[in-house]
């Protein structure tokens, strides 16, 4: 009985406050759409898939030459954000960044237990997106010959132009603004509520007064004189 009681009361809270129910969730995906359609500028994310391997006879393959492989993938790794290979990228791929922004727009990231890793590269642009990470690919090729006297190092997969950002995911975005959304009016109903010391029914007036109801002056509306 005492949860039923329970239940009747958190339904009355939110009956009450009905309007703020509705209101602020939909201010709230109103906002977070808005937000995501014009105010978010859409990345796009494509990569280009490497793997590295000493220069070794296949009849010599060893699982040190595989293990030292990995390894140099994590060197490699840090390689391709350097400035060298980025300035080459630049210059040769004639990318419209410098260096610090050229490295802000990749990243790389290693297949766990492999000699492979990927390039990836986000730009507004999906073509540029592509563009990026080929050329940064092309450039550490290059770079990685000059540096480490390695030749060993083939594009499996080459980035190719993204159907679609990656960012803003807009109905995501939307599903929590309308979680958000109702919990917060759901929130402010209860405190609203609890700050409302007005007395709301006999029942409440008996127990805080602790004396019985003898009657109760229904509201009327007032009526104007003709």
């Amino acid at each position: 009985m005492e949860q039923e009681l329970d239940l009747y009361a958190v339904w009355r809270v939110l009956s009450k406050r009905w309007k703020l129910i509705i209101i602020l969730p939909l201010v709230a995906v109103l906002a977070s759409a808005v937000y995501s359609l014009f105010v978010v500028t859409p990345q796009y994310e494509t990569s280009t898939t490497l793997m590295v391997m000493r220069r070794i006879e296949l009849d010599e393959v060893q699982y040190d030459d595989i293990r030292v492989s990995r390894q140099l993938a994590e060197t490699y790794r840090e390689i391709v954000r350097s400035h060298a290979v980025l300035e080459e990228a630049i210059a040769s791929s004639a990318l419209p960044y410098t260096v610090g922004a050229l490295r802000g727009k990749i990243d790389v990231e290693s297949v766990r237990d492999t000699e492979i890793f990927n390039i990836i590269a986000k730009d507004p642009d999906p073509a540029m997106a592509a563009e990026i990470a080929n050329g940064v690919a092309l450039a550490f090729q290059d770079q990685a010959q000059v540096l480490m006297d390695m030749e060993n190092i083939n594009v499996i997969d080459p980035a190719r132009e993204p159907a679609g950002p990656v960012t803003p995911r807009v109905e995501q975005n939307i599903v929590v603004a309308l979680l958000v959304g109702i919990l917060t009016a759901a929130g402010l109903a209860f405190l609203l509520e609890y700050l409302d010391r007005s007395i709301r029914d006999p029942e409440e007036a008996s127990r805080l007064l602790e004396v019985p109801v003898l009657g109760v002056i229904p509201k009327m509306e007032e009526k104007k004189l003709d």
